[in-house]
């Protein structure tokens, strides 16, 4: 639920945001490039050609796989391991429904402006590592290196833009990792959650994230006098003529629309975060990128329960 305030056509605002996405993709890679230092990929063992490490040998490891040049060194027998090649697929869905392109102040940056520069930033990071990222356009676009990213960006565009439709419909492949960014007011009512959606995805032994991005009058709005709040096709919710005495309770069932979206995301063993529009980015893709590159591993590649964390909300 936001404010009235002439909010731009749909395929208008998307279109705006195509025209910037040259401009977005630079200040997505910038981003990425100052967090690439330290970060490391998700490296695995596998039939791979580089060497990663020696471990001693157990009974049962195969003995061709045994380095003989090393175990002479010592009195022990070491095996040398490679690092599996094969990349991972990685799903990005920016959700661009009309509310993404609101901001409470001309000095704000819209909410899909930052899911935008997000998006394309972990793809960056991925792609340098060397897996592959995938959007939910009718085609399934796919890219495996970075040079591509503004082609993904126009697809990641073509997306469904609603969460509460497009979860239900989306399918990323048994074992992948999906990653979605968006303000989610399609669950500000009270009795709407993404949950079974979510429950949905992570069946299919999917580890993913779901990244809520607010502008800051959507937590905490300072607004006075004579407010009008309508939904995304302009119906009227909510006229207050002294929205200062509001404050608190608006605050309050924004605090538990929030906690309502985290509590759905933990349950599904995916990580949560809040991003708010004032706030800088790295924190949060930091975060994210380690969790769903350092992800445990289960049955030889697919992620791991019990590894979801949440900022609170």
């Amino acid at each position: 639920m936001v404010p009235a305030r002439n909010l731009p056509d749909q395929i208008a605002a998307a279109r705006s945001l195509a025209a910037r996405l040259p401009q977005l993709v630079d200040e997505s890679r910038r981003l990425a490039t100052a967090l690439r230092s330290g970060l490391h990929g998700n490296r695995k063992v596998g039939p791979g050609s580089d060497f990663w490490q020696f471990r001693p040998y157990v009974a049962g490891d195969p003995t061709g796989q045994i380095d003989w040049r090393r175990s002479a060194r010592s009195d022990n027998t070491f095996i040398r391991q490679t690092e599996w090649q094969a990349s991972h697929t990685y799903w990005i869905w920016p959700v661009f429904g009309s509310s993404a392109f609101w901001a409470s102040e001309e000095k704000y940056r819209p909410k899909a402006d930052r899911m935008m520069v997000m998006a394309l930033a972990l793809a960056d990071l991925l792609l340098r590592n060397g897996e592959t990222v995938g959007a939910f356009d009718a085609p399934h676009t796919r890219v495996t290196v970075h040079d591509q990213l503004q082609k993904l960006g126009h697809a990641m565009l073509s997306a469904p833009d609603n969460a509460d439709r497009g979860i239900s419909t989306i399918h990323p492949g048994r074992r992948h990792s999906v990653l979605i960014l968006g303000d989610f007011l399609e669950y500000a009512a009270p009795d709407q959650s993404p949950a079974t959606a979510l429950r949905r995805l992570a069946h299919n032994q999917n580890d993913g994230a779901l990244i809520q991005v607010l502008d800051p009058a959507e937590c905490t709005p300072e607004f006075t006098g004579r407010i009008d709040f309508t939904d995304g096709n302009d119906n009227l919710l909510l006229h207050s003529e002294k929205f200062e005495d509001q404050h608190a309770e608006f605050a309050r069932r924004s605090l538990r629309w929030r906690a309502r979206i985290r509590d759905a995301t933990m349950a599904s063993q995916w990580l949560y975060d809040l991003h708010v529009t004032t706030e800088s980015p790295s924190q949060t893709l930091l975060a994210l990128y380690q969790h769903i590159t350092e992800r445990p591993l289960r049955n030889g590649g697919g992620p791991a329960t019990g590894n979801a964390r949440g900022r609170p909300a």
